[in-house]
């Protein structure tokens, strides 16, 4: 117990002397700030009309999914919020205040949850560039790729949040207030001048995947838990209660103005669109589409507002999780959860370490074009970023009723949070599947990513302390022992399932294998008994010598033709008893 002693000093000065942090924004900014979060059934509405590739969509039904989610999200909402102005001196938003409640029970539980949640968002920032890119591209900048311009998105926001959260707040707030106006321009507009088919607009259809109720469950849970990755997001406006002026008035304001838009982009909008468009037209490049939402009141210039419309809400997206993600990883290792390198922070008190690894995995998975299969898997890590905060309220609920508490959630919004929490666990179980095997396996990975992180941090802070990096301890050696397992069960699988003889042909290798077993005893006898047989005559010796092999050989014979099962061998060894017995008769 004395080698862990240090580890535990350790985390427990990280979490009670907390740095603190210039408090710059308002609640306004932090609001602003979220939208990238607010606004992410845009990018995610494609995919639910139509899927992608072999990955089905939900059809018109996933306009009821879209409201669902967000109920989702506001359930917990109130719960969130009290947790992350527990410690009002943190950064990282609901994830990375878990460490206390998890604490008690196992810290690799707070790890778990913070970098679950990194990983949600790294494929947002890459996917809302690429379509920011493709609007570029396409009207502005025809002569520059794609890609490039996706990176330099990315890479320009990046040094945004370099230069201090102050200036990605007084950037976000002209961005979110023109992706608010015209956001209520395309929702208002078409009611005002009834252009909405409103019985279109209430015509639901699921498209499942296969016949019968559990096709049904099984497409209505996967579309759920897609969903589950954009609904809840806009809990963005917690990641910076460290930094916000008078977190107690000013996150609780941020909270509500931020799930008040989530309401206009994951409600009104879906269903105010899918009157006017249609399930087919949703299910196309929105940049393109949206144009006759507008045009009640831009006219000629409709199609121009859809463009910049859906631009400004992409930028939003990308500057999000430079912003807040980057923080939870800093966050966690102040917390002596993650490597020290990730807490290092500039002049500007911004983490340059983890907001240069945030934009450079964006880019790598922007790179690989971001497909849906990709946001499964990440959805699955963001699930369990935000599903466990609500065990952590609950925890703290429990363990310390008389902890300082600035704001208090209603008791049954805590036990709301929990429900939605399972609702979400249920739709990953039910929906994970559906996206395939790469998915499930890319997701755990992503999942469990951070214990290799956390282990290398324990293995510095051991040898900082003196001690040697790894304990030897009974935990240790019994992990060791079951891995060493897997892996030899693993090789020994991996061995079998290449390229291997048919069965016919091991048993035949099997019985040369035995035969040659057999001649080689029967050598080391006769050498053995060397001596015994110089006094016989050579005849006699010679003799001897073949009926022994002979008659050793036979049973070889008949457990190769047993092992082949041929007719032919079944005779061949028949006529071989048969003529053993004359001779010895």
């Amino acid at each position: 117990m004395s080698s862990l002693a240090p580890s535990a000093a350790a985390n427990a000065l990280a979490t009670t002397q907390l740095d603190e942090h210039p408090r710059t924004l308002g609640w306004a900014a932090t609001a602003a700030l979220a939208m990238g979060g607010s606004n992410q059934s845009l990018f995610l509405m494609t995919a639910l009309f139509a899927g992608q590739g072999d990955i089905p969509g939900q059809g018109s039904a996933a306009v009821l999914l879209l409201g669902l989610g967000l109920l989702l999200g506001w359930a917990a909402a109130p719960g969130w919020t009290e947790l992350v102005l527990m410690y009002p001196k943190r950064v990282g938003g609901i994830a990375a205040t878990c460490a206390e409640a998890f604490r008690p029970y196992n810290p690799v539980l707070a790890n778990l949850t913070g970098v679950c949640y990194w990983w949600g968002w790294i494929p947002t920032c890459g996917l809302t560039a690429i379509f920011s890119a493709a609007a570029i591209h396409e009207w502005y900048l025809p002569n520059v790729p794609v890609t490039a311009i996706a990176c330099s998105l990315v890479l320009a926001f990046a040094f945004v949040n370099l230069c201090g959260v102050k200036w990605a707040g007084r950037l976000a707030i002209p961005i979110a207030a023109a992706s608010a106006l015209l956001a209520l321009v395309s929702a208002l507009a078409p009611v005002l001048a009834g252009t909405v088919d409103w019985k279109q607009a209430s015509d639901f259809h699921l498209t499942v995947p296969f016949s019968g109720w559990f096709g049904e469950l099984t497409a209505f849970m996967a579309g759920l838990y897609l969903i589950g990755f954009a609904a809840p997001a806009f809990e963005a406006a917690a990641c910076h209660v460290g930094e916000t002026v008078d977190p107690s008035k000013n996150v609780p304001r941020a909270m509500l103005a931020a799930g008040g838009m989530a309401s206009i982009y994951f409600i009104a909008l879906p269903v105010v669109w899918l009157g006017v468009l249609g399930p087919e037209q949703l299910g196309k490049d929105l940049m393109l589409v949206l144009g006759p939402t507008f045009a009640p009141l831009f006219g000629s210039f409709a199609k121009a507002a859809a463009i910049w419309f859906m631009m400004l809400n992409m930028f939003h997206g990308t500057l999000q999780p430079l912003a807040g993600a980057a923080r939870t990883m800093s966050q966690l290792a102040e917390d002596g959860l993650l490597p020290r390198i990730l807490q290092n922070r500039s002049r500007t008190d911004a983490p340059w370490v983890a907001t240069t690894l945030t934009a450079g995995m964006a880019i790598l998975f922007l790179l690989m074009g971001d497909p849906v299969w990709l946001l499964a898997a990440a959805n699955f890590t963001y699930l369990i970023g935000i599903c466990l905060p609500n065990v952590a309220v609950w925890l703290l609920r429990r363990n310390h009723p008389d902890a300082p508490r600035p704001y208090r959630a209603p008791r049954g919004m805590i036990a709301a949070g929990l429900i939605a929490a399972a609702v979400w666990s249920i739709s990953a179980v039910l929906g994970f599947q559906q996206f395939g095997m790469k998915t499930v396996l890319i997701g755990v990975l992503f999942a469990y990513s951070g214990s290799a992180l956390y282990a290398w941090r324990r293995f510095s802070d051991r040898r900082r302390a003196g001690l040697p990096g790894i304990a030897r301890t009974l935990h240790i050696k019994l992990t060791g022992a079951m891995l060493l397992v897997l892996a030899f069960d693993g090789a020994g699988l991996s061995a079998c399932s290449d390229e291997s003889p048919q069965p016919a042909e091991r048993a035949g290798q099997r019985a040369r294998r035995y035969l040659r077993c057999g001649r080689n005893l029967e050598h080391q006898r006769r050498v053995g008994s060397a001596g015994h047989h110089r006094a016989r005559d050579d005849s006699d010796v010679g003799s001897g010598d073949r009926n022994g092999e002979r008659r050793d050989e036979e049973p070889l014979q008949r457990v190769a033709c047993a092992r082949t099962r041929g007719p032919r061998c079944r005779a061949r060894q028949s006529g071989r008893g048969a003529g053993a017995g004359a001779r010895e008769g």
